[in-house]
């Protein structure tokens, strides 16, 4: 794990520790609810920039790295709905995966009913955004093998949690602001495809449409999250 000394609110810092091989954050006690905004911003370009490296299987049994005892699989819910994480039963702290944490801080929601028929018409099977397993459409809207629902970063939901972790007084430390985030997502599309819209069902077509040019080429399977995250990642890097 590498350890970051992120800004906490009001003052002071939280430290967390990212295992990027694990795609996880380890939080001591209440750390994730201490995150200034702009920590929250600052993990969100941590997942960016690491979105590609290689990835290990999470353990069938994680031990707590400061008491040693097995975390317990734990579940909670935010405006975006519920995520998981895995806790200490001794109460040191929680290791959440990022897709969990982007879920926790709102970049994340789930695909509607409506969505996943749009995207079942395009594509047959897309990868899972939170274990890398392929989702066969044809057959479910959920992981087999880790349960999570098919999700994406869309639009609506980047501008909502970003005006949400960011105020008059930080907005110096956020960089692009809620409208160029959405602007981002909303432009990914392919020359032959529909000018974008607003709304959600058509953000989504132009992932799908556009996902060639984030890494979903021929033989490789769409991770809808991902898109998105590389998407307004690309506006952070230049700040």
């Amino acid at each position: 794990m590498q350890t970051r000394d992120l800004e906490q609110n009001y003052h002071g810092a939280v430290q967390v520790d990212l295992c990027f091989p694990c795609a996880g954050i380890w939080f001591d006690h209440s750390g994730s609810i201490q995150l200034a905004p702009a920590a929250v911003i600052e993990l969100f370009k941590e997942i960016h920039a690491h979105l590609d490296d290689a990835r290990q299987p999470v353990a069938e049994r994680l031990p707590c790295p400061r008491c040693g005892d097995v975390l317990a699989l734990g579940y909670d819910l935010s405006k975006s709905g519920k995520f998981s994480y895995y806790r200490c039963p001794k109460g040191d702290g929680r290791y959440t995966p990022f897709f969990q944490f982007l879920r926790e801080k709102q970049f994340v929601r789930d695909l509607t009913t409506a969505e996943v028929q749009r995207v079942r018409s395009q594509v047959r099977q897309i990868r899972c955004s939170e274990c890398g397993a392929p989702i066969d459409l044809e057959q479910s809207s959920q992981c087999k093998y880790c349960h999570a629902p098919v999700s994406f970063l869309d639009p609506d939901a980047v501008e909502r949690a970003a005006r949400m972790w960011s105020s008059a007084d930080n907005r110096r430390h956020l960089g692009p602001t809620p409208e160029a985030l959405g602007n981002a997502l909303m432009a990914i599309q392919l020359p032959h495809s529909s000018p974008p819209s607003a709304s959600g069902v058509h953000s989504l077509e132009n992932l799908l449409n556009g996902g060639a040019a984030y890494g979903a080429g021929a033989g490789i399977t769409l991770d809808l999250v991902a898109i998105g995250v590389r998407a307004i990642g690309r506006l952070f890097a230049d700040r």
